[in-house]
């Protein structure tokens, strides 16, 4: 494989392991817990600036001739892990007011809304954050420069790797322990889960918190492969594509959203191979009409995804008891039938 072939795979491979850890804290908050979050690339976005931030500092904003309202320049991994702590701290607030607040039917509409406001107010004030241009010459880890080879790309591969097993681990910890049930439970019917003496709110702010961390993880992943951070990589469109991985490969389903980032990669990378588009203006017009499509066509037709979630039972000692007292009684009841 030459260099140019290896470094473009590698990148595939980042994005689709990206895409993983996005759609999973988005699983988390609309697939288990019920909570419709338009709002979900505001987070990444929060990370991705927190890592510019603390990355670039003073000498690196005057070498792009950026502007922000301040910057520090912290070896990795501290700035991605502040990344992750303002990423869950900004979910917290949000969720505080939005979810104690505002009904669930109404929720998607105030995150959408909360996103496009930050968006128009980081894009209006160039002193704050850069507005449009946003940073660019953002130093990758360890290199200390935005210039990398193609074996140093594989080790932010592995990297991103290692994380993503580690968010799998965490993530599928909480969906299938007891608060995992009680989150399903809440998000089927709130109003008995409430009955039976759960606080929904404490519940859904959790799995919200968790969410918005785990997204400014991945915007910070971003910033820090790309070198560049602009309001252009979290604008509401990308929202949907979150949603497209989740819906496409299964509603609650934490092995459907691997299938789902592939779909979505390979439908980006498809589009920006095709000959006279690549990254124009058309393809990426192109690229979101279809992915419009394909996300409402599953909506229609199989709206749980390729892989529907799959039941979860639960067995206790009294449950199994009970069990196998029924299943012995229709068995004796079935012999004196038969010996009758």
């Amino acid at each position: 494989m030459s260099g140019q072939m290896s470094s473009l795979f590698a990148v595939d491979v980042l994005y689709v392991l990206l895409f993983m850890i996005g759609g999973w804290g988005l699983n988390l908050q609309f697939g288990t817990t019920g909570i419709i979050n338009f709002g979900y690339i505001l987070f990444e976005g929060i990370g991705g600036y927190t890592v510019a931030l603390f990355t670039l500092g003073p000498q690196g904003l005057v070498a792009g001739q950026q502007q922000a309202a301040f910057s520090v320049a912290l070896p990795f991994p501290i700035p991605l892990i502040l990344a992750v702590v303002v990423g869950g701290l900004f979910a917290a607030l949000v969720g505080v007011v939005v979810l104690r607040r505002v009904r669930r039917d109404q929720q998607a509409i105030v995150l959408l809304v909360l996103s496009l406001m930050a968006l128009y107010f980081v894009t209006a004030d160039p002193n704050f954050l850069n507005g449009s241009i946003g940073f660019a010459l953002i130093p990758q880890p360890i290199i200390g420069s935005a210039v990398a080879s193609a074996t140093y790309e594989w080790v932010v591969v592995g990297v991103v790797g290692v994380l993503t097993l580690i968010i799998w681990g965490l993530v599928r910890a909480a969906t299938e322990s007891p608060f995992g049930r009680v989150l399903r439970a809440q998000r089927d019917n709130e109003a008995s889960a409430e009955a039976l003496g759960y606080n929904t709110f404490a519940l859904q702010l959790r799995a919200f918190i968790f969410g918005g961390a785990t997204a400014a993880l991945v915007g910070g992943i971003f910033a820090y492969t790309l070198t560049v951070w602009s309001p252009a990589a979290w604008g509401y469109g990308e929202t949907f594509y979150f949603f497209m991985v989740v819906i496409v490969g299964g509603i609650g389903n934490l092995g459907g959203v691997v299938v789902g980032a592939i779909v979505v990669i390979g439908l980006q990378q498809g589009f920006a191979f095709m000959p006279n588009v690549g990254s124009s203006e058309l393809g990426v017009v192109l690229q979101t009409i279809c992915a419009s499509i394909v996300t409402v066509g599953f909506l229609a037709l199989r709206p749980k995804g390729l892989f529907p979630e799959r039941r979860h039972r639960v067995y206790s000692l009294g449950s199994v008891i009970s069990e196998r007292e029924n299943r012995d009684g229709l068995d004796a009841q079935g012999a004196g039938t038969n010996a009758n």
